[in-house]
Formats: structure tokens, C-alpha cells, sequence
């Protein structure tokens, strides 16, 4: 396999200015590239910088490099692409393990697309890399940022183990993070084993985030993958919207859910242990995955999602409402029994007699735990009576 050398690009964008770069120009197909470093300074807006990895395309049995991309960010209304290996991957290419970082921390109005593998699409039997992505955004920003690939995933498209961590750093902003890809998921196509981190520092005053492990839309054979999605506020923010979704979306066909681990902020959050909404292809056809869920402090708004979840509270939870406890696989279209679990060994109850003390049905006939006078759990669609000891970790 023909091996391109490993290069070194710097560039100055300013104002008014359009500079697109690519690590392994002409990169043929079953070739493979250099480790790269390519670094930006942009100085000015509005302006536009695309960087590439390797080649527009990979295809055959290519090979993209260990590439480095950064920048530097400055000014107003500025637009910064990376894509760690190409724009399209197909066949049996396979995307390096890529660094990707960009600091937009004093930049205004400062757009970020970061793909760890490919902008527009991963199809055939594409394999992504193993990468690192992360960003600092300064006010009125806005940021996508995908593992492997920024639209489409399809055939036998394979997500890397990938690593996101995006910093809320400026006043105001909001950002879209996926383990695999930002759209769609199709055919056979499987993510990878993600983590994904979003942070409101300490200065930021409203914005927010929507953190999905897999991708936006995942339909026919889709499998997602086993994901880790956190979200921390800093400060205090005047407002702040998170979503955490453990999967997509969306969820259709036959898709299956990985088993994920999702920990909410010290906000109000929302968490999806699989999916927002579900249309299977026949009853039961979407299969979610045993996920774990921790929404933290705030109150906040959680769906496990079918299969047998974990729900854990810690001290200080806030008053809390699960949608789905022991449905979720009615959203699936299925009739099949599920034991979700809720975890309270935070609490240092003494036991199930302690705890059911605790428990009543709300005006609605919804049972609510009184944990702490600041600390309620409220089962949507759940009588007291309906519950028993092995509900519950203590």
C-alpha cells in the first residue's frame, strides 16, 4: 500500500477570506495518508476554513492518516470545517485516528462543523477511526460535531470509538454532539462506543445542547452503540436546555439501541435512554438497549426507552419525573414484560419498609417518592400500589 509522507500545513485566514486545505492531496484509492499536522489562525470574519485530513474521497481500500487538525478562532461571523479523513468515504476505507480541535472561545457568532472521518457520508463498508474532538465556543456560537461522519452513515458503515467534548464557554451558544453521525443512520450500520462530554462554563448565560450517542435518525438494521454521554453546568446559568438521547432521535425499521450511560447536569434536563420517538416496522421490531440514567440535580424529565433500565438518584436529585418506568416497551409497539430498576443507595434508606413509607399517588393517581423535601420522584403512569422491593436498589 503506497503510504503518502506525513506533512505539516499553517495557514492565516482573515476576513473576507475562503482557505481550503487538504493533508493528502491526490490520495489514490487503496493508498494511504500521512499523519498530518494542519494548524489555522483565523483572525477575522465574516470567513471560511475547510480542512481535510487526506482527500476529498476514499474509497477502495484507503486509508486515512493519524491526522492533527486545530484552530485558532477570532473575530465575527466565522465558519470552520474539519473532517479528520474526507468529505465521502465507501468501500473498505478506513479513517485514521484524528485529533480535531478548535478554539472559538473569543470569537462572535462563530459557526464549528467538526467530523471525525467525513462531512457528507460513510457508506460501503467503511470503517471509522478511533478520534479525539474537542472545542471551546464563544458567544452566539453554534457547533456540530460527529464522530464519524457529519450526514450518513449506510451499507455496512462502522463508527469509531470516539471521544467529544465540547466547553459552552462564551455568554450564549448552542451546539448538536453525535457519537457517529449528526443525520442518519442506515441499512446495517453500526456506531461505535462513544463518549460524549458538554460543559456550560462558568461565564456562559443561556444556550444549551442536544448530545445524541448515535445519530439523529437510525432506521432498518441500524445498531447503536454502547455510548457514555455527560453533561456538567459550571455556573449559574439564566437559562440552559440539555437533551441527552442515548441513541437517536428518532428510532424506525428494526433498530436497536446500545446499552448507554447517560448523567445529566446539576439543571433541568432531559434524557432519552434510546430514543425521542419510535416507529417500528412491526410491534416490538426496535429493540432499546439496558441503559443507565442519572439526571443529577435539577428537575428533570427521563425516558428509559424499551428494555430493562437503571435509574439511579443521588442526593440532591430535585424532583424528578420518569415517563416510562416499566412501558418503555409499549413505545416499541411491543407487549413484551420489562423490569426497570431504581437505584436510591444514596439515600442510606434502612430498608423497603422505610421506603414505602415514602411513597403515594399524586392527585393524577401517579406514585411519587418523597425522598427529601426537595427531592421527588414521580412515576408517570404508576400507582404506589403497583410497586414492590425489587424496584429498588436501596
Amino acid at each position: 500500500m503506497r503510504r503518502m509522507p506525513n506533512d505539516t500545513i499553517i495557514v492565516s485566514v482573515g476576513s473576507q477570506e475562503l482557505v481550503i486545505a487538504f493533508g493528502d492531496p491526490g490520495l489514490q484509492a487503496d493508498a494511504r495518508g500521512g499523519n498530518d499536522i494542519m494548524i489555522a489562525t483565523v483572525d477575522g470574519g465574516p470567513s471560511s476554513l475547510l480542512f481535510v485530513g487526506d482527500e476529498s474521497v476514499l474509497e477502495g481500500r484507503s486509508h486515512g492518516g493519524n491526522d492533527l487538525l486545530v484552530a485558532t478562532v477570532q473575530g465575527l461571523l466565522t465558519y470552520t470545517y474539519f473532517d479528520g479523513d474526507a468529505q465521502i468515504m465507501s468501500g473498505q476505507a478506513h479513517g485514521g485516528n484524528d485529533v480535531l480541535h478548535v478554539d472559538a472561545s473569543r470569537a462572535i457568532y462563530a459557526n464549528v462543523y467538526l467530523s471525525g472521518e467525513a462531512e457528507i457520508a460513510m457508506t460501503g463498508d467503511a470503517k471509522g477511526g478511533n478520534d479525539l474532538i474537542t472545542a471551546e465556543m464563544g458567544d452566539r456560537s453554534y457547533g456540530e460535531f460527529s464522530g464519524d461522519a457529519g450526514s450518513l452513515m449506510s451499507g455496512n458503515a462502522q463508527g469509531g470509538n470516539d471521544v467529544i467534548s465540547v466547553v459552552q464557554a462564551g455568554p450564549s451558544g448552542n451546539v448538536s454532539l453525535s457519537g457517529d453521525t449528526l443525520m442518519s443512520m442506515m441499512g446495517d450500520a453500526r456506531g461505535g462506543n462513544d463518549m460524549l462530554i458538554y460543559t456550560v462554563a462558568v461565564d456562559a448565560r443561556s444556550g444549551g445542547a442536544s448530545l445524541f450517542g448515535d445519530g439523529g435518525y437510525m432506521s432498518d438494521n441500524a445498531r447503536g452503540g454502547d455510548d457514555l454521554l455527560i453533561a456538567t453546568v459550571d455556573g449559574n446559568p439564566d437559562s440552559i436546555s440539555i437533551a441527552l438521547v442515548g441513541d437517536a432521535s428518532l428510532m424506525f425499521g428494526n433498530a436497536q439501541g446500545g446499552n448507554d450511560i447517560l448523567s445529566g447536569s446539576n439543571h433541568d434536563d432531559w434524557l432519552f435512554g434510546d430514543a425521542r420517538t419510535y416507529a417500528p416496522a412491526v410491534g416490538g421490531s426496535i429493540a432499546g438497549g439496558r441503559d443507565v440514567l442519572n439526571g443529577g440535580g435539577g428537575n428533570d424529565q427521563i425516558w428509559g426507552g424499551p428494555n430493562n433500565d437503571l435509574f439511579v438518584f443521588n442526593a440532591g436529585s430535585g424532583q424528578d419525573v420518569i415517563n416510562d418506568f416499566d412501558q418503555g416497551n409499549a413505545a416499541g409497539g411491543s407487549t413484551a414484560a420489562e423490569h426497570d430498576v431504581i437505584d436510591l443507595q444514596d439515600y442510606d434508606l434502612s430498608g423497603w419498609s422505610a421506603l414505602k413509607s415514602l411513597i403515594g399517588d399524586d392527585g393524577s393517581g401517579n406514585a411519587v417518592i418523597h425522598l427529601a423535601s426537595d427531592d421527588t420522584i414521580t412515576l408517570n403512569g404508576i400507582h404506589a400500589a403497583d410497586l414492590k422491593a425489587t424496584d429498588f436498589i436501596i
